[in-house]
């Protein structure tokens, strides 16, 4: 083509398209960058979720502990003087026939109390007399009666001399011979209370232990999965303690002042007690055992159980509300409500 044909033909073209022409091209979009940065973030939030409901499949609840004791090892200060305790813990002992009963502090409803049984001498001790040189040893008149629904041989009710109460008393030697025997002597179908389910679980992820606490547990789910093989036998050694449940019950005998003890139910078919506070054994299979695991596992409330110190608490409080100026309440929460909280 020649020049001036060249020259004429390019006049033709219109000023903005030679200028669309030259402008520089322009970059990719960087947007993809973008949504894929976005997309890690999601995967990592994810896994994050995933491995925080591996370590905690429930949800956890705080519990506050006391260090304050009152039980058998409290200092000699910290036990009221004789004069100062209730009657039931005065005399405490109660000796019959070879057989030492225990007095608890629950009162037995007068329309639960039959027959007399036997007059009796309760014992008691006074360790401050015992401190200062003194003859120790307390004596009580008191009469036995029968509860009503209880075989007289585990549990009966103490009338001291000079009072109007019937206070609950066990014998801690109680050992039956079967899974029958133990329900029928202590009228279990009607005076046990379920308290809730423990299960120690081991995290897969940081291999530590967390106790699982389980409500809501049925007590009919109890008597037809653990407490229905009465010719089940009393096979309890004193080195059964040795073993861990795969879960334990915290049960109740209220009328007897029986509070929190165990029902540990075993893999290999075996139920463990120590209401009474001897150890008893029965064999009620394993099918009974895995059924009542699956049956706790999916159908009742479970949360996992952080202790909190309650002096810590108190403490940090304390340090809290004087850094912000503001006074401490003159009533301190009580371990429920905490607990609630």
């Amino acid at each position: 083509m020649k020049k001036e044909e060249f020259c004429e033909l390019f006049g033709e073209i219109r000023q903005e398209y030679i200028s669309e022409a030259v402008k520089p091209e322009k970059k990719k979009s960087l947007l993809w960058l973008k949504w894929g940065a976005a997309a890690a973030c999601l995967c990592l939030v994810a896994v994050g979720l995933f491995c925080y409901k591996l370590e905690h499949p429930y949800p956890v609840r705080e519990i506050a502990i006391s260090h304050e004791s009152d039980g058998p090892f409290a200092d000699y200060s910290e036990i009221p003087r004789w004069e100062e305790q209730e009657i039931y813990r005065q005399y405490g002992t109660i000796p019959l026939n070879g057989t030492t009963y225990h007095a608890q502090k629950t009162v037995v409803p007068k329309e639960q109390v039959e027959k007399e049984l036997v007059p009796v001498t309760a014992e008691g001790w006074d360790v401050y007399a015992e401190e200062a040189g003194e003859e120790a040893n307390r004596y009580c008149g008191a009469v036995l009666y029968k509860i009503s629904g209880l075989w007289e041989g585990c549990a009966v009710a103490v009338q001291y001399e000079g009072t109007e109460a019937y206070y609950s008393a066990v014998n801690d030697s109680y050992r039956p011979e079967t899974l029958g025997q133990f329900l029928e002597d202590l009228d279990l179908k009607r005076n046990l209370v379920v308290n809730f389910a423990g299960y120690h679980m081991e995290k897969p992820i940081s291999g530590q232990w967390a106790e699982i606490r389980f409500e809501n547990i049925g007590k009919e789910k109890v008597m037809e999965m653990l407490l229905s093989a009465p010719e089940a036998k009393n096979v309890f050694s004193d080195s059964e303690w040795d073993d861990l449940p795969l879960i334990s019950l915290s049960v109740s005998v209220p009328i007897l002042g029986c509070e929190n003890l165990s029902l540990g139910v075993y893999e290999n078919g075996y139920l463990i007690t120590n209401l009474l506070d001897t150890g008893k054994k029965f064999y009620i299979g394993e099918e009974n055992t895995k059924a009542f695991l699956r049956y706790v596992f999916r159908e009742c409330q479970g949360y996992e159980i952080a202790y909190v110190d309650f002096e810590q608490e108190i403490q940090g409080s304390l340090a809290e509300e004087s850094k912000s100026g503001e006074s401490f309440p003159a009533e301190c929460p009580s371990s429920e409500s905490l607990a609630a909280e």
